[in-house]
């Protein structure tokens, strides 16, 4: 670990040499380049290097040659980012939990429209403008939530007066297919249509050695239609329609047994030895992930004169998710069926002006309404292996939740001189969220798998969060900032299963103080830029989800509540550059200081040493009697959080005839270890691990036609998605998630632009 920390500073220079934040314009060696990638962070368009907020961006044309396909492939040129099967985080900090009233930490939107589930975004990426994610509390001007961070997703729009053909094709190994085809056509001299459509498939990397089915592949296609009418050089109205649905199989795989344990047995019977490499699993339980989620979106953008422009964005979006899964992972049915449906529905209208840039005073403000309807239905049946029970052991959980939130927004920039700048932003919120829940039963008790409840509650909640920061142009191509920034997510309620009706079910909200300091700028000769970002992050009543063990022969409850206190601070560099015509590098590393500051008592993992509550403290399993343990986690890391990731890669093209150009590209992304247990289980550390991908090709001069082939994890790095304690396995047995990045693959592609 020393010797890489070492290397790293030691080797600033080399870091030039690869790259791993895909900032560039795409026009390789031309240093203009580097310097004029265009984002919306601050809802307008304005260069990366003036933005005083920290900014990864990717473009579409990096994301198709790096073979990046969705937002959970983003951790690998991403370091800030992290995505787990679980959920999706920034600078450490995340919110996984199976609540569907809790709102996500990092926000994701969609062409201008925030999802309120982040399961709405996890389709493919195709026919992409770019992704940005801005990292620390965004919530001013970003929707709500965003106490985290944003990912933006910018698709193509339409283009007048130009007919236009794109398509990628990508073909590999074990079944993977992700191609996309996209058209714009002109329907005269103010309308047009850009259409596109997309498959991602792939076969699964899991093989049930009970009968035979495969898990953890990916069946999934979709649409996109968007319609620009300019009907005056004043107005832009543009309508989006989009539809996707996905298919897959995700379960988990044995990573260790112990010696003539219930599970080691049966599945050295089915042909399945638990290894971190293992891939081989053996259920008898129904297995599968279904979602269908389609949406549509008005924006109109009007310049009403003066360099004003009064946007609205009017959207609407419906998600649905049928799975199910055998939690027991053996041929038995002790809890076989773990049945969901989910419905999603949610409208949102925002309406905004944005001043004119290079006045003293530069401001963007607007209001916005937000509501979202999620009703749910889970039935778990399961016969716990126990004798003298009836056919099944069961219980049906249906919550119907309604989040309505109200905004009004805004943020200023003062141009006090050429080179100085304030900033002050501010938003109040209005959220209310009603909950109506029923738990129950088929069989009388004790038969079930947990009490009767049925329960009816709202709460209301009022914010104002605010970002204060000053800017300072250092001199013409180097930019200072400092800012201050206190987020809010709204509350929500416990829906995870209740074990005791007598507690409330209410989760208060979650409330982030940040510190950031940064810098921008150009490196001499103009052909690199280099940014860096230290941030300081305090989340007060952080909303966590815990599994219950104390609840035997019951299986494990997870249940959502306000643990306390997260600290995350930090710094992150990222470089950028185009020393020669056609070679393209980027650096980009991230440290990670993320620990629980105070924090209630949580779950011990299975086997925990205990000590009596006169030894109770910080990094301590309590055993407070009565079945009753708890661990205190106050100063211990956070889990899953990497103290350091890098991410590296380079481009280098060039011509070899006078009609085509030949290129080799490589990329590399790599993590030291963490551990996956917020108790710090060390059966769960996850090691340190590198990811090498890379890709060689030819394309033609004029840039119509390109062929590569490509390799990802050429290493065949076996890392896991998710690392756990078995649920119903012995003490020091453990499950993984292994997703297809966790597997070497080869493939081909091929991209037409016309």
């Amino acid at each position: 670990m020393q010797s890489f920390k070492n290397a790293l500073f030691a080797g600033a220079g080399l870091a030039l040499a690869f790259a791993a934040q895909p900032v560039l314009a795409q026009d390789a060696g031309d240093e203009t380049s580097v310097t004029e990638v265009v984002v919306t962070a601050q809802k307008r368009e304005e260069r990366l290097q003036d933005v005083p907020i920290a900014v990864s961006v990717a473009s579409g044309e990096q994301l198709e040659r790096q073979n990046i396909a969705n937002v959970d492939q983003l951790k690998l040129i991403v370091p800030s980012f992290e995505a787990t099967s679980f959920g999706i985080s920034i600078r450490g900090v995340g919110t996984a939990t199976f609540s569907t009233s809790i709102e996500p930490t990092v926000s994701t939107v969609l062409d201008g429209v925030v999802l309120g589930r982040p399961e709405m975004a996890l389709g493919s990426f195709y026919d992409l403008e770019r992704v940005e994610i801005l990292r620390g509390p965004q919530g001013m001007l970003f929707g709500k939530n965003a106490s985290s961070g944003v990912v933006s997703i910018v698709t193509k729009n339409p283009v007048l007066g130009d007919f236009g053909f794109a398509g990628n094709f990508n073909l590999g190994e074990g079944g993977y297919n992700k191609s996309d085809a996209t058209v714009n056509v002109p329907l005269g001299e103010d309308v047009a249509l850009r259409v596109g459509g997309f498959v991602n498939k792939l076969d699964g990397v899991l093989s049930n050695k009970f009968d035979g089915r495969s898990f953890n592949g990916n069946d999934e296609w979709g649409a996109r239609a968007k319609l620009l009418w300019r009907p005056t050089d004043a107005i832009d109205v543009l309508i989006t329609a989009d539809y996707a649905k996905q298919d897959q199989t995700v379960t988990w795989s044995p990573y260790k047994t112990l010696l003539g344990t219930r599970a080691a047995l049966m599945l050295a019977n089915c042909g399945v030895k638990a290894s971190p490499d293992n891939t081989n699993v053996c259920i008898d339980g129904p297995q599968f992930k279904d979602r269908e989620n389609y949406g549509f979106s008005a924006q109109v953008n009007w310049d009403i004169g003066g360099g004003y422009t009064l946007t609205s964005i009017t959207a609407g979006r419906r998600d649905f998710d049928f799975s199910s899964g055998d939690s027991d992972s053996l041929p038995i049915n002790i809890l076989n069926t773990n049945l969901s449906n989910q419905d999603i529905r949610q409208v949102s209208q925002e309406l905004r002006i944005a001043s004119p840039t290079g006045e003293r005073l530069e401001y963007v403000a607007g209001v916005y309404y937000f509501k979202m309807t999620t009703d749910q239905t889970t039935v778990q049946t399961g016969t716990f292996n126990l004798p003298f029970v009836p056919p099944v052991l069961n219980q049906t959980i249906r919550n119907h939740v309604v989040t309505e939130s109200r905004a009004l927004f805004g943020q200023a920039t003062y141009n006090a001189t050429e080179q100085l700048r304030f900033i002050v932003g501010g938003r109040f919120t209005r959220d209310n969220i009603s909950l109506d829940f029923d738990q129950f039963g088929a069989n009388p008790p004790p038969f079930v798998i947990g009490p009767n409840v049925k329960l009816s509650d709202a709460v209301e909640e009022s914010n104002f969060s605010w970002r204060l920061g000053v800017q300072y142009d250092i001199t013409p191509v180097t930019m200072a900032y400092a800012t201050i920034s206190r987020g809010y997510k709204g509350p929500g309620f416990n829906q995870t299963g209740v074990t005791n009706p007598l507690q409330s079910q209410r989760v208060d909200p979650e409330y982030p103080t940040s510190y950031e300091i940064g810098l921008k700028t150009v490196l001499p000769g103009g052909k690199a830029i280099l940014n860096l970002a230290i941030f300081d992050t305090k989340f007060e009543d952080y909303q966590a989800q815990t599994l219950d063990y104390s609840l035997a022969p019951a299986p494990p409850a997870f249940r959502t509540i306000n643990g306390g206190d997260l600290k995350s601070r930090g710094f992150e560099v990222d470089v950028t550059a185009a020393p020669i015509e056609g070679l393209v590098l980027t650096a980009a590393a991230t440290w990670l200081d993320a620990k629980y500051g105070t924090f209630g008592y949580i779950s011990c993992y299975p086997g925990q040493p205990t000590v009596p509550p006169a030894n109770a403290g910080p990094g301590k399993c309590v055993d407070f009697g009565g079945g009753l343990k708890g661990y205190n986690p106050s100063g211990q890391s956070l889990a899953g959080a990497a103290e350091w990731k890098v991410a590296l890669s380079g481009k280098y093209q060039r011509p070899i005839t006078e009609n085509f150009e030949g290129f080799v590209q490589a990329d590399y992304s790599w993590r030291s270890d963490v551990n996956a247990s917020a108790a710090g289980d060390p059966g769960t550390k996850i090691d340190a691990y590198g990811i090498l991908s890379g890709a060689v090709g030819v394309e033609t001069a004029d840039g119509r036609w390109r062929f590569s082939v490509w390799g990802k994890n050429l290493t065949d790095e076996r890392f896991p998605s998710a690392l756990f304690g078995t649920v119903f396995g012995a003490d020091g047995e453990y499950s993984q998630i292994l997703t297809g990045d966790a597997f070497r693959r080869y493939g081909v592609a091929l991209n037409v632009r016309y």
